[in-house]
C-alpha cells in the first residue's frame, strides 16, 4: 500500500545491513516511503566505504529509478532519525517545482579546476538555466588535491550570484580511495556536480562553532597541504605551543590527539575557516586536510562539543530563514574532523539541525570538506556544517 505523503515531501532513509545490494534498496527504499518517483526527481545517497561501492550504487540507482541519483563514500551518514557509523543514508528530493541538471566528470587530479569549470557548465545546460534561484551542489573525491581549486573553477561559472555548497568524499581516515556516482558510473577520482533551479529562495547555513585562542600567526613556508613553518618555527613546534601541547595517548594518530583544535585560516569577513590537521612530518611540518598557502593568518582554534552543537543548530535556523515558507527537507554536510570532539554527543548534532529545521526530514555525510560559497569567490572548509534547506 502506498502511504499517503505529500508529493512535494523530501524522505530520508538509512541502512546498517550488511550487505551492499540490501543496504542501498533499504535506504532508498525507506526515503521514497512507497512513493514512485519521476524521472526528474532526486536520490542523493552516502554509503561508508565498507560497502563494495559498485555493488551499492548499483543496486541504490536501480531502487530509484527512474529517478535521478548521485552520490559518494562518506565517513559516515546520518538523518533526522538516525547516526549511521557503519551503513548508508539516503534522501529523496522530489523535483515539484525545482529543476536539477546532473553532470559528471572522471580523473580529475591532474586539473581540478578546469574539471570543476566543465562539469559545472554541463549541469548548468542540463538544469536549463535562467531561473530566479539557483544552487550548485558538488560532490568531490576528497583525496584528489587542492578543493580549493573547485571552487575556483566552479566560479568561472556561477559568478557570485549563484552559491555553492557541498562536500569531498570520505572513507575511514586511511587515505584509501573514495568513490562518487553519477548517471551510472562509479568514479574513484570523481566530481559530480548537481545544478538546481528554483522559482522559489534555497537556504543555506553554514557555521562551525570555534573560536580562536592563542595569538595570530603567519604561515611563512607552505607547499600544498605541508605547513612546514609558521613564525619562522617549525610549524608543529608552533602549533603545540599555541593550544597548550597534546597529551600521549598511545598508538593514537597525531591527526585524532588534534581534532579538538583545528587550525584557523583568517578570511576577509573576519572570521576563521576551519583546517583539520592530518598528520605530522619528522622534521616538524603539519600535514594538512586542506592547502593552506604562505603569508596566510592563522590561529589555533578550540571549542567543546556544546559549542559544536549550537553551530550545527545556527547553519539549520540560518538556512530555514531564507526560505520564503516553511522548508520541506535539507541535506547536511558536516566534516570528518567533528566526529571525534563531539564523542558521545555526535547525536545531539543532527538533533540541533532537525529541531531548528521543524522536524522536517533530512539527510548528510560527514565529509573531508566542505564547500559552502554563499558570498565572494571563496570557500572551502573543514570542521564545519553546511546546511541546504529546500
Amino acid at each position: 500500500m502506498v502511504n499517503s505523503v505529500d508529493v512535494r515531501s523530501v524522505g530520508q532513509g538509512s541502512s546498517t545491513h550488511d550487505d551492499p545490494r540490501t543496504a542501498a534498496r533499504n535506504c532508498v527504499g525507506a526515503a521514497l516511503a512507497g512513493r514512485a518517483p519521476a524521472p526528474e526527481d532526486l536520490v542523493i545517497v552516502h554509503p561508508t566505504i565498507e560497502y563494495e561501492p559498485l555493488a551499492f550504487f548499483e543496486a541504490a540507482a536501480e531502487a530509484a529509478a527512474p529517478a535521478q541519483l548521485v552520490g559518494c563514500t562518506a565517513y559516515g551518514g546520518f538523518t533526522a532519525a538516525e547516526n549511521v557509523a557503519r551503513g548508508a543514508v539516503a534522501l529523496y528530493v522530489p523535483a515539484a517545482d525545482l529543476t536539477f541538471g546532473i553532470a559528471a566528470v572522471d580523473s580529475i587530479s591532474g586539473d581540478l579546476r578546469g574539471a570543476a569549470r566543465r562539469v559545472t557548465e554541463a549541469a548548468r545546460e542540463q538544469a536549463g538555466g535562467d531561473a530566479e534561484h539557483s544552487v550548485l551542489v558538488m560532490l568531490s573525491d576528497g583525496l584528489a588535491g587542492d578543493q580549493r581549486e573547485v571552487v575556483r573553477g566552479s566560479y568561472a561559472v556561477t559568478g557570485a550570484t549563484v552559491p555553492m555548497v557541498g562536500g569531498a568524499a570520505a572513507e575511514n581516515v586511511t587515505m584509501s580511495p573514495t568513490y562518487q556516482f553519477a548517471h551510472g558510473k562509479l568514479m574513484s577520482n570523481g566530481l559530480v556536480a548537481v545544478w538546481i533551479d528554483s522559482p522559489r529562495p534555497l537556504g543555506i547555513g553554514v557555521a562551525h562553532g570555534w573560536h580562536p585562542i592563542g595569538d595570530p600567526m603567519t604561515v611563512t613556508r607552505a607547499e600544498g597541504n605541508i605547513i612546514h613553518e609558521i613564525d619562522g618555527r617549525p610549524a608543529v613546534d608552533v602549533y603545540l605551543t599555541q593550544r597548550g601541547g597534546v597529551a600521549d595517548a598511545g598508538d593514537a594518530s597525531f591527526a585524532r590527539l588534534t581534532y579538538d583544535h583545528p587550525l584557523g585560516l583568517a578570511n576577509t569577513s573576519g572570521a576563521f575557516d576551519g583546517r583539520h590537521i592530518l598528520g605530522r612530518t619528522d622534521d616538524g611540518a603539519l600535514i594538512m586536510f586542506g592547502h593552506v598557502s604562505e603569508q596566510s593568518v592563522v590561529q589555533v582554534l578550540g571549542g567543546d562539543h556544546h559549542d559544536l552543537v549550537d553551530a550545527a543548530g545556527t547553519a539549520a535556523t540560518t538556512a530555514a530563514g531564507m526560505l520564503d515558507g516553511p522548508p520541506r527537507g535539507a541535506l547536511v554536510f558536516s566534516c570528518t574532523g567533528r566526529v571525534a570532539p563531539l564523542g558521545e554527543a555526535l547525536r545531539e548534532e543532527p538533533a540541533a539541525i532537525d529541531a531548528r529545521l521543524g522536524g522536517v526530514p533530512f539527510a548528510g555525510f560527514f565529509t573531508y570538506g566542505e564547500f559552502a560559497r554563499v558570498t565572494g569567490s571563496t570557500g572551502f572548509h573543514n570542521a564545519t556544517v553546511v546546511v541546504l534547506a529546500f
